[in-house]
């Protein structure tokens, strides 16, 4: 697997709250439409494209021909899907032009982070570090607000805590900013050990600590804030601790009143860290179909439905690359987003996306105006990289 696909903050739990959860066997039906592959021999199946069903949720739909979108290559891809070419693919949703074109469920029984939040709906599905980039929109909207004055904010006054472990004044000078591009420096290493190892920084964190925002701000600082790129999960735990220590409700009611009901999204659900709180690193769980239209509203400059309801300067500062990478189709970290690249017939087309483990994706292109959202279930292998390869060889070519 490659680094950037690393496993995240689904170790807090699991590492804390060992569940078995009998899985479901049988079909059931999926909410907020769509079509269902279910039951019998996948691989004996062959993908016939259907228009997403209208519900009355903001989306307009209609055909991948209207669009310019050649049908042929999609639908070779989505039989790659049905006859598990693809494996784990759990559902993908395709808008374009405004419109959704194409939203397909695949999954057809629960799993075991389907327990956080007693979810079971198979369209629901959990977007482990998906979940940062809202985190980040909502610390946006509390920006807009009023409630944070800027992200040049003192990110420890944003805590109420009596004392820290390990002060050193580099922490009094961290900024909002810093955390937002995972630059705390703080000293962490969640990547170069296996998440669930004795030496992992999120296992040691999450296996001794129910307070994980004040568990990493103890932790000792080994670079000037600012500085060095470090990937790190609790971090974005803490800055949630901080969105709701600013906004003055919980987060949940924050995200509720403010970001999922102007995006007419009515079944949002958080994981929960010990204490409580939403879990903004790795928490969040949606329909595919709903996360397409937090894509949309990125590539619309924060306006869903002509509603503005997030700053489009934020938009802007959220998906800039404020550290550069050269990993692959990587180029760069923004707020809680990946800046990325394809190259598709010579031609390089720069894209963001949100990523968490086991293949949650939202991809946002907006010089082709277009949005693809998937969720996957490729834990603990190197299956979640699929859908790069999707997007590569078959999605963006259809758009071109």
């Amino acid at each position: 697997m490659l680094s950037f696909l690393s496993p995240v903050a689904y170790v807090t739990y699991v590492f804390r709250h060992i569940v078995l959860l009998l899985i479901v066997s049988a079909l059931t039906a999926c909410g907020g439409g769509g079509d269902s592959y279910g039951g019998g021999d996948r691989a004996q199946l062959t993908y016939t494209y259907q228009v997403p069903a209208t519900l009355n949720d903001g989306w307009a739909v209609g055909h991948l021909d209207d669009h310019d979108i050649d049908t042929d290559l999609i639908t070779s891809m989505m039989n790659g899907i049905v006859g598990f070419q693809y494996t784990g693919i759990d559902s993908i949703s395709i808008a374009r032009n405004k419109t959704l074109v194409l939203n397909q469920v695949f999954r057809t029984q629960l799993d075991e982070f389907d327990s956080w939040t007693s979810n079971t709906r198979l369209d629901v599905h959990v977007l482990h570090s998906t979940s940062k980039s809202f985190t980040s929109a909502l610390v946006g909207i509390a920006i807009d607000q009023g409630f944070i004055n800027e992200t040049d904010a003192l990110f420890y006054e944003l805590f109420a805590y009596a004392s820290y472990d390990h002060w050193d004044s580099r922490k009094a000078n961290m900024t909002l900013d810093d955390a937002l591009t995972m630059r705390f420096g703080i000293q962490w290493d969640e990547w170069s050990e296996p998440y669930g190892a004795p030496d992992n920084s999120l296992t040691i964190l999450t296996a001794y600590n129910d307070d994980y925002a004040k568990a990493l701000l103890d932790l000792p600082v080994d670079a000037d804030p600012g500085t060095n790129f470090v990937y790190n999960t609790a971090g974005s735990v803490a800055i949630a601790q901080a969105l709701e220590n600013s906004v003055g409700v919980p987060m949940a009611d924050f995200a509720a009143v403010h970001l999922f009901a102007p995006l007419q999204i009515v079944d949002a659900r958080w994981g929960e860290t010990p204490t409580g709180l939403p879990n903004g690193g790795s928490g969040l769980f949606l329909s595919t179909r709903d996360m397409a239209k937090f894509g949309q509203l990125f590539i619309d400059g924060g306006v869903w439905n002509g509603e503005q309801v997030i700053s489009a300067d934020w938009i802007t500062r959220s998906v800039q690359p404020y550290t550069t990478l050269t990993w692959g189709d990587t180029s760069g970290y923004g707020y809680q987003w990946w800046i990325d690249r394809f190259f598709v017939n010579g031609q390089q087309i720069d894209s963001y996306s949100t990523r968490g483990y086991g293949g949650q994706y939202i991809f946002c292109v907006p010089s082709l105006q277009l949005v693809v959202t998937f969720t996957g279930s490729n834990y603990g292998n190197d299956g979640a990289g699929q859908s790069f390869e999707m997007m590569q060889q078959y999605i963006l070519p259809a758009m071109l």
